[in-house]
């Protein structure tokens, strides 16, 4: 047995880095807050004044001072602790095997996916999720391989925070959390919802558990590595960017693959205008490959 304190240490590192998975609007755009607020407003971002749903055209942030500190906070632990090892685990495994990794991954999270589309009554996603995870599972040795993708069976991206949004569910303000950045409280919450949903909470044992989950996030916090190194470089004000970043990602991926749930202005449903995203932001750890 570990000693206990080594154990609540060890939890505290995975949860850090499993949540940080979350948060990463992963790509960047180049641009900072000067950047005109995205066409398509979120209708159930959550409108702290009142006013009719859509014409808000980002996350409320009413924590804004206390995230800005924390951001800078944040940036030094990415600085002296995570880029570190993002660059020599970068340096030592090489692109094609850093990317089997990601898929190994994103299909132990198949499961979760699985039940987001069951609730979301999306039964035909509900079926290719269930393709993919057995083709993949066997044929793709555990996931390190995609033939499902070969097939036809194209991943999608389901989880607990989007569930709520179709639902109704408000955002909630934009926060900043120490060493997991940025996310709302929705899809805080949907995190938590999405590791019950997942087999390996319950079958892998504490000690394999933390190394799965700190190793989930890690990998998640790799693929974005250079996006959000860019996204940084690029940016006159770095928190700015990233909340609207942060925000347009967000919202595209809760509507993609869902524009017949989308409620109109005028309170009936409304289909979403095509959009162009150049980066993903990944609740519960989801995987670009």
């Amino acid at each position: 047995m570990l000693p206990k304190h080594l154990v609540r240490r060890a939890c505290v590192l995975a949860a850090i880095l499993t949540l940080s998975a979350a948060s990463i609007p992963t790509g960047a755009r180049a641009a900072d807050s000067s950047e005109n607020a995205p066409a398509n407003a979120d209708p159930l971002a959550w409108d702290l004044d009142g006013d009719a749903a859509g014409e808000s055209l980002g996350f409320p942030d009413p924590f804004e001072g206390v995230n800005r500190q924390t951001l800078r906070f944040n940036q030094s632990l990415d600085q002296w602790v995570l880029r570190p090892i993002v660059r020599t685990y970068g340096f030592v495994v090489p692109n094609a095997g850093r990317r089997a990794v990601r898929r190994v991954f994103a299909n132990l999270n198949c499961p979760s996916v699985l039940v987001n589309d069951l609730l979301q009554r999306e039964w035909n996603d509900a079926r290719i999720t269930v393709s993919r995870f057995v083709i993949n599972t066997t044929i793709g040795l555990a996931g390190i391989l995609d033939p499902a993708a070969g097939l036809g069976l194209e991943r999608h991206d389901s989880d607990f925070g989007q569930t709520l949004a179709l639902v109704g569910v408000k955002s909630g303000p934009f926060i900043m959390l120490p060493a997991l950045g940025p996310i709302t409280t929705r899809d805080f919450l949907g995190l938590f919802v999405d590791a019950l949903f997942r087999p390996t909470t319950y079958f892998l044992g504490p000690g394999v558990e933390i190394i799965y989950s700190g190793s989930y996030g890690f990998v998640a916090r790799e693929g974005a590595f250079d996006a959000m190194q860019a996204l940084e470089a690029s940016s006159v004000d770095y928190y700015s960017a990233l909340r609207n970043a942060y925000y347009q990602d967000r919202t595209a991926m809760i509507w993609n693959r869902r524009e017949h749930h989308r409620p109109s202005l005028h309170g009936g449903p409304g289909p979403l205008p095509k959009v162009r995203r150049p980066w993903r932001a990944r609740p519960g750890g989801q995987f670009t490959t």
